[in-house]
């Protein structure tokens, strides 16, 4: 995703279109993204952490 946000820009920086508000837009983008990317990885981590620590507990009974 970053790579295509920096090939926007780049594109737009060669046809003299880049502006700062295009920047701050495009930091925006990478930015939100990020953060959901980064919450669902989160959350997808505790779900297989809590489905393994319980398939462990059951396990042991």
């Amino acid at each position: 995703m970053v790579a295509v946000v920096v090939e926007v820009a780049a594109e737009a920086g060669e046809a003299g279109t880049y502006t700062y508000d295009m920047g701050r837009a495009l930091t925006e983008v990478v930015t939100k993204a990020g953060a959901r990317m980064a919450a669902e990885a989160e959350i997808r981590g505790f779900a297989g952490g809590w489905r393994e620590a319980v398939g462990h507990a059951e396990a042991r009974r």
